[in-house]
Formats: structure tokens, sequence, C-alpha cells
């Protein structure tokens, strides 16, 4: 699942931001002179205020609707075992930074909200029998091929015009393929769409089984000879097994999960009274919304300056 666009120090700042009761305090002293509560949240405010604040509502947006969960513990304990794996906080920090995170607690905290949103999506997912039906009905079962790559498409045309005469597939896969496959005779075993390259799976899907290609097939690799050897069969029909597939793809797509999440922000009557970060929730706004609030934005600072 993507990581939300939050800056990796919104929950870092988010204990200091809600705990500036006393503006005029001071929290650190210097020969330069003293940095105040007051001074130290307008700064935060303005490098990170619309971010924390997007996630602090966010989450206790999912948190409401969720209910009691243990996903905190899990997301713990998640990380933990992952950092494990990785040797160490150090190699583990590393890998996280590659990817935006700038603490194992902001990773632990980006896991907690997923499990939140996940639990959301779920609750206000309800796949008809009609969709269900309509999903299985389009899949594909997977085919059997085998192949033989060579590298100048001269050779691939004799090696064509051979098959034509009769010669063996398999036989001229272990002679003349490049790949490992040759070995085989030049059988790739099973797959579905999305596992070749595109050039490749444009060919085999429209053999039949038992066919070859009659002109060779180039791709990034060289000039393939493709040979559809078999059809599996279709898995039989599994409501529940069709549903986990469904949920799986809404999961994995982030315009889905940014639909939810809008709905769940359009729900809950949020009202943003810092007029410095009413912003906030405008990647949760639908776009009109978004040009409505920045045009009233724009009236008010026009007559402010006109005064």
């Amino acid at each position: 699942m993507k990581k939300w666009a939050l800056s990796a120090l919104t929950f870092a700042a988010a204990a200091t931001l809600a705990g500036c009761a006393d503006n005029s305090e001071t929290v650190a002293t210097s020969t330069g002179g003293d940095v105040t509560k007051d001074e130290l949240y307008a700064a935060m405010k303005d490098y990170v205020g619309e971010e924390t604040l997007q996630r602090l509502i966010i989450v206790d947006l999912l948190e409401d609707e969720v209910g009691k969960n243990d996903y905190a513990n899990e997301a713990d304990a998640e990380a933990r075992t992952t950092m494990a794996n990785y040797g160490g906080e150090e190699q583990f920090m590393y890998i996280l930074s590659q990817s935006g995170f700038s603490s194992v607690k902001d990773y632990t905290d980006q896991l907690y909200m997923n499990k939140l949103l996940v639990d959301v999506v779920k609750s206000r997912t309800d796949f008809t029998d009609e969709e269900v039906q309509a999903y299985y009905d389009a899949i594909e079962p997977n085919l059997q091929a085998s192949h033989i790559l060579v590298d100048d498409e001269e050779l691939a045309k004799d090696l064509i015009k051979q098959l034509d005469e009769g010669a063996d597939f398999a036989e001229l896969a272990k002679e003349h393929s490049s790949d490992s496959s040759a070995e085989n005779g030049g059988e790739l075993g099973s797959f579905g769409r999305g596992r070749m390259v595109a050039e490749f799976e444009d060919a085999v899907f429209t053999l039949k089984d038992g066919e070859y290609s009659k002109e060779p097939v180039q791709s990034q690799y060289g000039f393939h000879i493709i040979k559809r050897t078999a059809t599996d069969e279709k898995e039989a029909f599994d409501a529940e097994a069709v549903k986990e597939k469904m949920m799986e793809e809404k999961l994995a797509d982030y315009t889905k999960l940014q639909e939810v999440m809008v709905s769940l922000v359009e729900e809950s009557d949020v009202k943003i009274k810092d007029e410095d970060l009413k912003g906030a929730l405008d990647s949760y706004k639908k776009t009109e919304e978004v040009e409505e609030t920045e045009s009233a934005t724009e009236e008010s600072e026009t007559e402010e300056s006109a005064e």
C-alpha cells in the first residue's frame, strides 16, 4: 500500500502542537536568545502544520469508525519483526529512509493507519452477487507455452521454416534457444496475463493451443518463436475466494482508497478553525470543494488588501 502523502515529522510534532497551553513559556535558551512555545508553534505550523493536522484528523476519523481494536500492538509487533529480519535498527533505518520514513516510529504509525484504513474499506465494501459473478466470468485461465529465443531475426525465420516442415519444437529449442528454458525444450510453464513482456503476451494470447507464431516476435530479449501448448482448467467458482481477490485489488488501488477517504471526510463534518491550516484536508475533498475554498480565501484576501 502506498505511504500517504504526509510528512515523516508529523507524529513527532503532534504532542508539542497539542501541548502549547502557555505560549510564552520558554522551551530553549541560548546566548542568541530564547525560543518560546509561541515561536515554536508558529514555526512548526509553517513547516508541518497542515500535514500534522491532516494525520491527526484522519487517524481520529478512522479510529472512530473502526472502534476498539488492537492494531497499534499489531503494527508495533510487525515493525519489530521486520526490523529483526533486516538485521537490526541501523540497517532497517537505511531501508526506511529510501521510502521516505524518518524513524521506526514513523513507519509503525503508518502501519497502524494502514490497518485502520483496511478495516474501514472492508466495512464499507459490499460486493453484489452480480459483481462477483461478472468478475469470475472475466477471469482468464492460465495457459502454458514454450519458446525459442534467439538474437538473430533471420535465424528465427529459418527455425519457423523448419517447424513448418515438421521439425520438433522442443529439439530446436534445446539446440538454439539462448535462455535457460532451452534445457527443458523451451517450456515456460503455466502463467497468466502480466507475467510476460508485452510483446510476448500479445502474441501468445492470440494463439490457439498447439499453434506457434508464424513470424518472429521481437522483445527486449531478442526474437521469440512462441508455441502455446495448453490452457489450464479454470478454477471452480467460489464466491468467497472471488470476493477475496476483488478486495485485494481494491486495497491495492490508490484511487479506490482515496474515494473511501473522501467519503469519510465528507461525512464527518470536519471544521478547521485555524485559517492558516484550512487546506489540511484538501487532498481528501472533491475538486469542486477545494476550488470553492480557494476562491473564498482569495476573495477574503482581496477585501483585506482593499481595506
